[in-house]
């Protein structure tokens, strides 16, 4: 992690910011996956726990067996399959999991469209269909246009949203990539000076910051 905030300092002082995030990209997508599937697999062992439909408790598990065999285009339609077969809870988990399997299959825009849909779908629970928003937004940042993305993400920086402190973070994301290092400058500081931001995001933006110049 060091390093790549040494790198961060280095891009700043060529003043090239929006270069410096697409540098990102691969660390974004990477922690979009890993949220994903932690979210998804807590939820999944608590039905596994209850005893509660074991028939797709199995069929998610086969599914994950294949990302863990390094298939995930294989995995992507195994969730999608189980997202059209299975009840609303189910669906919601395979649906969020058919969109990392996407991303790790390198079909990022795929990936961000499912999020989008997902987030979009009033029968996804609150804080699922928030963080596929997210996701989707992350996945599109140094892409789409910075409006559209701040549009998008604006739901998520709502006061006692579960994601703010990430949602923050995105939106200094969208700044950096539209080159608008003051306004990321802005949202890093919201994100490192709120206690409620765990630690390790907290630090991480405020070493963006000391890389901004901050």
């Amino acid at each position: 992690m060091a390093d790549i905030f040494r790198e961060v300092d280095e891009e700043l002082q060529q003043e090239r910011a929006a270069t410096l995030w697409k540098k990102y990209g691969g660390w974004v997508i990477a922690l979009a996956v890993g949220i994903v599937l932690a979210v998804a697999g807590n939820v999944l062992w608590r039905e596994y726990q209850a005893g509660q439909r074991a028939e797709h408790a199995a069929a998610y598990a086969e599914a994950a067996a294949l990302m863990n065999q390094n298939k995930p285009r294989e995995a992507a339609a195994a969730f999608a399959a189980l997202a059209e077969d299975g009840d609303d809870g189910y669906a919601a988990i395979a649906r969020m999991s058919e969109a990392a399997a996407l991303v790790e299959a390198g079909d990022v825009p795929a990936a961000a469209e499912a999020y989008m849909q997902i987030a979009a779908d009033g029968t996804v629970p609150a804080p699922y269909g928030d963080l596929a928003r997210l996701h989707g937004v992350r996945l599109r940042v140094g892409t789409a246009d910075a409006a559209t993305l701040r549009d998008d993400l604006a739901p998520l920086l709502a006061p006692g949203n579960p994601w703010l402190p990430l949602a923050r973070e995105t939106d200094a994301a969208i700044a950096l990539g539209a080159g608008d290092t003051d306004r990321a400058m802005e949202s890093l500081k919201l994100v490192a000076d709120d206690p409620a931001t765990p630690g390790r995001l907290r630090q991480r933006a405020s070493e963006l910051l000391q890389a901004l110049g901050g």
